[in-house]
């Protein structure tokens, strides 16, 4: 015969017990229950001290938080005079929504941190209506003394899985939760229907695009002994990529191939690994519509052009390439390896990219390492154009005409005449150009047909393993005569940010960070705020950005403490932790 949770004294007399006889105390309690209290007991969970752990990595705007607000919204509307607070948890138990339809009860779950970011699995704050439904993988109502810890003992919660149909995947949990004198059976069947209703919406959310790049991927993985993967929103691999690519393999093609669905529609090229594999990639760009859904790659090893990974041992075939300048990311050293090629044949050459690639740079000591004699003259087109070449006699001289496509139509009329007084023998020319304008209809449009090569350079952001040794040349570059350093956390932190800005943003930051900290080690602290930023989901205010240096300058004085932080801005906790959220803010 089991308690019913409406028995709030015995229920509380039956946890006693158990706190203080173990397992035997717990007779008469619901199964679901005193299972829940054996493994929070296993787990450590003290009963009487709370202890919840915070994550700063949830995402607020996930497809299960896009697909479940409709669901919630109308939920709400349905309690709108039963004081109740609705959230959803991701996968891991983290809570990444939260609806409040009483103030009140919104009001004491903050007390307990019942709010985004937060982790309620079971093995962290004991029995709940969200950790106990990841562990028992169905609804559960845990009301009053049923929890394990004393601080909720005063709630209720109801909880019920939200399972993605095509998947079969519990992907969060939907709860309700009240003071524990007010909760009802009703509030079960209200929780499972409307998860239920978030897992419908999961389905209808998966696009055809989403669906042409899953079967594209099934269809491509069938043909034997084919290694297989696909990038969108999530990465594919198939059993023999697995088999035959290490994990650090497979990171480093994921991020050329989020660099090269960027590009074009159908890609044949090989690309050089760090391991040494020379990798011949074919990728297809599946479309539906204008929507890019992701891209397939399949994956075969070039025979004889795979050199080992130890440096000085050789086993045959061609000798490696000299290593690319800056960086060995497959995306940087394919890149390096047209550019050198277009030089070889004479080509006219485009560099294309993002702002702050490096384009410039990069081109120039390219042509250096062909022509170490030779000379270079860059500048913007007009400056080029108008004032003559120097002689440089038999040595070859590359033309670098920079931001083509801030030409003017009087500039682009001129500059075919320009090209062509170019002795092809004497002079290489390239000409740089922000991708973002090759779609616009603008004046450098005009003089594309003098070129015969076009080479795009891929953002930061997808040559992380490269981060190291650009961090370390720039402060080399900095600071050439003093003895610098980055701190482990500092580096952590630099690889978690974007760069919109690429290597001239990269650049500004380390230069801040020697202004604060001139020799020695730099620490997270030194950095500039923006920093500790993961990119915010919009272009801040600079009444936003005097507010986000604030918290960050808090949270560094407290050594991380939310708590003090949040009492020294004169905030509560929960605000505090909202804009942590809001504005992206990460922990070296």
């Amino acid at each position: 015969m089991h308690l019913r949770a409406d028995d709030p004294r015995l229920v509380a007399a039956a946890r006693a017990q158990f706190l203080e006889r173990g397992a035997a105390g717990a007779a008469g309690v619901r199964d679901v229950v005193a299972a829940s209290w054996r493994r929070s007991r296993s787990a450590g969970v003290d009963a009487d001290e709370y202890r919840i752990s915070y994550h700063d990595d949830v995402d607020l705007d996930s497809r299960l938080v896009r697909c479940a607000r409709p669901v919630i919204d109308r939920l709400a509307g349905e309690m709108v005079d039963v004081p109740v607070a609705i959230a959803l948890s991701d996968a891991q138990a983290r809570i990444v929504h939260r609806l409040d339809c009483s103030t009140s009860v919104g009001r004491q779950l903050d007390r307990v941190d019942f709010t985004a970011g937060f982790d309620f699995g079971e093995g962290g704050v004991g029995t709940n209506g969200i950790g106990t439904v990841f562990e028992t993988g169905s609804s559960v109502a845990v009301v009053g003394a049923e929890h394990f810890t004393e601080a909720l003992v005063r709630f209720a919660c109801t909880g019920a899985p939200v399972v993605d149909p095509a998947t079969g995947r519990v992907e969060g949990v939907l709860d309700v939760s009240s003071l524990a004198e007010t909760w009802t059976p009703l509030m079960h069947t209200l929780v499972r229907r409307a998860a239920a209703d978030i897992g419908r919406n999961l389905l209808l959310d998966r696009s055809q695009a989403q669906q042409a790049l899953f079967e594209t991927f099934v269809k491509a993985g069938a043909r034997p002994r084919q290694a297989v993967m696909a990038v969108g929103d999530s990465l594919m691999v198939n059993r023999r990529a697995q088999q035959l690519y290490s994990p650090a393999e497979q990171f480093a093609v994921h991020q050329y191939a989020l660099f090269l669905m960027s590009r074009r529609d159908r890609v044949a090229e090989s690309v050089v690994l760090e391991s040494g594999r020379t990798v011949r990639l074919r990728a297809t760009r599946i479309l539906a519509g204008e929507e890019v859904a992701g891209i397939v790659l399949l994956l075969d090893d070039e025979p004889g052009r795979s050199r080992p990974a130890v440096p000085g041992t050789r086993v045959g075939g061609p000798a490696p390439p000299p290593p690319a300048p800056g960086g060995r990311s497959p995306a940087w050293v394919a890149a390096c390896g047209q550019i050198g090629a277009a030089f070889g044949r004479g080509d006219r050459l485009l560099v294309m990219g993002e702002p702050g690639t490096g384009r410039s740079t990069l081109v120039a000591e390219l042509f250096g390492r062909r022509h170490p004699a030779g000379a270079v003259v860059a500048g913007e087109v007009e400056d080029v154009v108008r004032e003559a070449l120097p002689e440089t006699g038999p040595a070859r001289t590359l033309v670098v005409l920079r931001h083509l496509d801030r030409i003017g139509a009087d500039l682009a009329a001129r500059l075919p005449a320009f090209l062509g007084s170019l002795d092809p023998d004497r002079h290489l020319v390239a000409a740089t150009l922000s991708d973002a304008s090759t779609g616009l209809d603008l004046p450098f449009q005009a003089v594309l047909g003098e070129f015969q090569q076009a080479v795009t350079l891929p953002p930061l952001r997808f040559r992380t393993d490269d981060l190291p040794g650009i961090v370390a040349s720039l402060l080399t570059e900095l600071a050439p005569d003093r003895r610098v350093r980055l701190h482990p956390e500092a580096g952590r932190l630099i690889g978690r940010h974007p760069w919109p800005g690429n290597l001239v943003q990269l650049r500004e930051a380390l230069a801040e960070a020697l202004r604060k900290h001139p020799v020695g080690e730099i620490r997270p602290e030194d950095l500039p705020a923006w920093c500790r930023t993961s990119g915010s989901r919009h272009t801040l205010t600079p009444l936003e950005s005097v507010e986000r240096d604030a918290i960050v300058a808090a949270l560094a004085r407290c050594r991380g403490n939310r708590a003090r932080a949040a009492a020294s801005l004169g905030m509560s906790r929960s605000s505090l932790y909202r804009k942590i959220t809001t504005y992206a803010i990460t922990d070296a």
